[in-house]
């Protein structure tokens, strides 16, 4: 038995479009804009970045004057986002976009996580932020870069682990850890290293490397960053 098919005609298959009834898809309609970070134009759906950033989604529902052009609705008129490296812009898509890069892979070194990490704060990205910590956390790292990266991007839970490995540290504090930690942060930690004591007469202080791998510095550490700082790390 045949199955017949009556396929419509064109006045069928586009009438409803002239005569206005056509109405866009709730969740399948994609409002696309188009950024331009240095000389390379990127084009995605926005609505990662409206729910995402209250930055971007209140730049979006700016008004746009009679007869102009709105920033970000095509090629010609890109938003321009100045000082950023497209390398960095690269690295924050996958997170927001993960699905739609080819090889469907997040950003794996620590420069990579670094970029996000930085967008990420600077526009108020809270879900790829946390991301960013995560991975970022995970890593291996030297306590001093550490250190100043919780410094300049606010995350206050790597300072006190990462104090007390540069406190536990065998080298002293040196003129780099002042530049990146800065003086005020370089002398506490240093006056924390200096923190130790015998209790037995038997056991008298030697010229030699710190033997301190037993010693748990956590509660100095915790009264030199003061109580808001404590409980970001609890």
């Amino acid at each position: 038995m045949g199955v017949s098919s009556t396929e419509p005609s064109s006045d069928d298959t586009f009438g409803s479009t002239k005569t206005g009834s056509v109405k866009q898809d709730e969740t399948f309609y994609f409002n696309t804009v188009v950024f331009l970070v240095e000389d390379t134009l990127f084009r995605v759906p926005r609505h990662p970045f409206i729910d995402g950033s209250d930055l971007f989604r209140q730049m979006f529902e700016l008004p746009v004057p009679d007869g102009a052009q709105e920033d970000g609705s095509s090629d010609e008129h890109p938003l321009r986002l100045e000082q950023i490296k497209q390398t960095e812009f690269r690295q924050l898509l996958k997170v927001l976009f993960p699905d739609y890069t080819r090889s469907k892979k997040l950003p794996k070194s620590f420069a990579e996580w670094r970029s996000v990490l930085r967008l990420s704060t600077m526009w108020g990205f809270d879900n790829a932020r946390d991301q960013a910590i995560k991975s970022i956390g995970a890593m291996t790292m030297d306590p001093v870069d550490k250190i100043s990266l919780a410094k300049d991007y606010d995350v206050d839970e790597w300072l006190v682990p990462a104090i007390h490995d540069l406190v536990k540290r065998k080298e002293p504090i040196g003129v780099k850890d002042v530049e990146k930690l800065g003086l005020d942060l370089a002398l506490k930690v240093a006056a924390i290293r200096e923190r130790l004591t015998t209790t037995h007469s038997s056991y008298p202080l030697q010229i030699g490397d710190r033997q301190v791998s037993h010693l748990d510095f956590t509660a100095s550490i915790q009264t030199m960053l003061g109580p808001t700082i404590v409980n970001a790390n609890v």
